[in-house]
């Protein structure tokens, strides 16, 4: 603006006085049709000013890139971050060269989402997408469940109440991870859902991953943990076992009763554990952590 207001009484001056510049004299701008100085000044200006415009412009446009499965870059590691800071599963390789790459689990995580946001479900990170993910528009999905006594967190939820939930949940030994750059706490995802269902059908609560206020008394030791059948249906007690078996890889552990469960670790032959509970040919080894109990061996 000071260049413009500059040129404007500059150009007022030129007038008066009648002062012309012959430029194609100085074989510098011999094109040029104007002889006062600051007509080529406010042509100038103009013309920077225009040109600034347009790239920002494409500087912009180039910024806010429509993503989708198959491609790479900086835009797509921020998406895979705020997806997996709302609960969704997206695993990076050991390595970490997931980072950055619209693979499948991306694509599932931004289909989840977009579900749950009630946006058109396509897989493709579009504005509309994008601005629901930064929090710009507002998502179905549960951003935080309630942290008071009669509050209830679930899948997706987020906030200080998860945080303790989790903190309790890990206190008593199941297995929740926050990952590297501690992201996790405070997310209620999958690894916590599977600690809420494992901590509930050891408490002898309704086993529906949902932690309401039954679920948070018996974590904070409000209400007693309900203790397993101390014998099974094919006659197995409590106590020191030996694992049995014959398998390379050893005996799978699993977060549950039965072989629908996920597999959690595996133990080798003649690994001593101690038996908490068995019901219905499974034993209890911790808190989450089962194993089938034809495979072990009364110390």
């Amino acid at each position: 603006m000071e260049v413009l207001a500059y040129t404007a009484r500059y150009a007022a001056h030129e007038a008066h006085h009648g002062i012309e510049y012959e430029f194609a004299q100085l074989n510098l701008f011999p094109t040029i049709p104007y002889k006062n100085l600051s007509q080529v000044l406010f042509l100038g200006t103009i013309s920077a000013g225009l040109m600034l415009t347009v790239l920002a412009t494409t500087g912009d446009a180039a910024m806010a890139r429509t993503l989708r499965q198959g491609m790479k870059g900086d835009d797509v590691a921020q998406v895979q971050t705020l997806l997996r800071n709302r609960g969704y599963s997206i695993r990076y390789g050991a390595n970490g060269s997931g980072r950055g790459t619209f693979g499948p689990q991306t694509d599932k995580a931004v289909r989840g989402f977009q579900g749950q946001s009630k946006l058109a479900v396509d897989g493709v990170v579009g504005p509309r997408t994008m601005a629901a993910l930064q929090g710009k528009a507002s998502s179905s999905a549960g951003t935080g469940g309630p942290t008071t006594s009669t509050g209830s967190m679930r899948l997706n939820s987020r906030g200080t109440g998860v945080a303790e939930l989790q903190t309790l949940l890990r206190n008593r030994g199941y297995n929740i991870r926050y990952g590297a750059d501690g992201s996790g706490r405070g997310t209620f995802g999958q690894q916590t859902l599977t600690a809420v269902r494992a901590f509930q059908r050891d408490a002898g609560l309704a086993v529906d991953g949902v932690a309401g206020p039954r679920t948070m008394r018996a974590l904070r030791g409000g209400a007693s943990v309900k203790s397993s059948q101390p014998t099974s249906s094919s006659g197995g007690s409590v106590g020191r076992y030996t694992i049995a078996t014959n398998s390379a890889k050893g005996l799978n552990v699993r977060t549950g009763p039965g072989t629908q469960y996920s597999i959690a670790t595996s133990l080798p032959h003649g690994t001593g554990v101690n038996v908490s509970s068995m019901s219905n040919g499974w034993a209890q080894i911790a808190p989450g952590r089962y194993v089938s109990a034809q495979f072990l061996r009364k110390q």
